[in-house]
């Protein structure tokens, strides 16, 4: 019985994976580029709002039970809700700037030669590490995730 044949693969690897340039035209490269980080800002937007959105309505709750002396495994719930959901967000957020840091880096190594188009991101940050670190999608997570335990530690205390 003879083997069979499979054809070769004729479809192009995807322009974050490949180390040469997926298209003869420098445009349409950056142009693919530039879409999948707009398409990742996007998404950290959402996980921001939907963040902020979640912890406001917690911190909401909270000051409704706070005063309320049967409500106290109440607010240890909304404490480990609060915290669990700014670690969750702060991972969710990680992942989304891994993937636009992967996509520049791609940029980068791939760009043409004598590519003069406008660069895929607007603007390069060259700061120090307090500037990298105040940035709201790494700094804001932390801060509700230590306010939650603070919170936490006070609804403990109370007698």
């Amino acid at each position: 019985m003879a083997e069979p044949t499979h054809p070769a693969p004729t479809s192009q690897p995807s322009p974050v994976h490949s180390n040469r340039t997926s298209s003869p035209d420098n445009q349409d490269s950056a142009s693919i580029i530039r879409a999948m980080i707009e398409h990742e800002n996007e998404q950290q937007n959402n996980r921001l709002t939907w963040l902020l959105t979640v912890q406001g309505l917690l911190f909401a709750g909270l000051s409704f039970a706070w005063d309320k002396t049967d409500a106290r495994q109440l607010v240890q719930v909304l404490c480990l809700m609060g915290a669990l959901v700014a670690l969750s967000s702060w991972a969710a957020l990680r992942v989304s700037k891994q993937a636009m840091a992967s996509m520049r880096d791609w940029w980068d190594r791939n760009k043409p030669e004598g590519y003069a188009g406008p660069d895929v991101v607007g603007y390069r940050s060259q700061g120090g590490f307090l500037l990298w670190l105040i940035r709201p999608w790494r700094f804001l997570p932390w801060v509700f995730f230590v306010g939650w335990i603070l919170v936490f530690v006070l609804n403990s205390a109370r007698t």
